[in-house]
């Protein structure tokens, strides 16, 4: 595996601009710490350095993983294969006219939400807490019951597989609960919001509510990769999990745990082996005494042992 990461690693040094690592451990770039090394990593310098990225994958029919901050996301154990195109170093630009806001796919949706709020705009509010990634979150429809980053958008710009630059409205896009379909291999790379003026005193007000609350129900002293599991219809998947009486149930170093059963959590040194194992202990027992089949929420990546 090694030989053909190098030579991948040659044939992008003669093309693109941006940086390239060979088995670059993912768990120093996932919020879990958790997952065996991509084959090769890709820093891109820009949106041309991007296409001819994507062109010479498809080329050589290698596989793609598109990594922001790895906030909602399981690196198995073994590693990823092929190209991990890491954009948390490009597409960062952000600004904010007459309550449009455009925005890298880079950018944090922390950053975007302090922009919002500095701006009076108000919409975001409902951000306050969601880590990663604007590219992430719109891919997986991140948000809060106050709201998801979808509800504003306008449009969004992609890079599809054949390296060409396309514009796609919100009406364009298929998106539901923690979703949204794009075209198959499109990477992300800027994205449009509107958003209506506000009081900024109310809005910074709401944002500290809501952190409050977060803080006070969810396991922020651990890493984690956020929410499990999808919230079933008209309920929610902690509840269940607490009702299975498996919150602070733990495998190795992971553990499922007690101020919120929805959270895995890495109490140091876990494996995605031990996180897996508690997810399919939750899911069988959760099945089992409500009938409700829970539903990753998570993106699981990667192959589960040595390459």
């Amino acid at each position: 595996m090694v030989k053909g990461a190098v030579r991948l690693r040659e044939r992008l040094q003669d093309v693109i601009r941006g940086h390239i690592l060979i088995e670059e451990p993912l768990c120093r770039h996932t919020y879990f710490r958790i997952g065996g090394p991509a084959e090769v990593m890709v820093y891109p310098a820009d949106v041309e350095d991007l296409k001819v990225l994507l062109a010479v994958a498809r080329d050589e029919s290698v596989p793609v993983l598109v990594l922001g901050s790895g906030s909602n996301m399981l690196v198995l154990d073994g590693g990823v294969e092929g190209v991990v195109i890491n954009l948390s170093r490009t597409f960062l630009d952000l600004s904010a006219v007459d309550g449009l806001v455009r925005c890298g796919a880079g950018v944090r949706t922390s950053r975007l939400l302090a922009l919002a709020a500095r701006s009076g705009l108000t919409g975001f509010e409902g951000l306050t807490g969601v880590p990663g990634t604007v590219g992430g979150a719109i891919r997986g429809n991140a948000g809060t019951p106050s709201g998801t980053i979808l509800d504003h958008l306008d449009w969004i710009r992609v890079v599809d597989c054949s390296g060409e630059e396309r514009l796609l409205s919100r009406g364009e896009m298929n998106t539901g609960y923690r979703s949204c379909a794009l075209p198959t291999g499109a990477v992300i790379v800027e994205a449009a919001f509107t958003l209506r003026k506000g009081v900024p005193v109310e809005i910074r007000r709401t944002i500290s509510t809501l952190l409050v609350r977060r803080n006070l129900t969810q396991p922020v002293e651990f890493r984690s990769a956020g929410c499990i599991f999808k919230n079933p219809l008209g309920d929610f998947a902690g509840r269940l999990v607490e009702l299975a009486e498996l919150k602070r149930l733990r495998r190795g170093g992971a553990e499922i745990s007690g101020t919120h059963g929805n959270f895995i959590v890495n109490l140091g040194g876990a494996t995605a082996a031990d996180v897996l194992w508690l997810v399919d202990r939750a899911r069988t027992e959760v099945r089992a005494k409500t009938g409700v089949a829970l539903e990753l929420e998570i993106q699981v990546v990667g192959s589960p042992g040595a390459r």
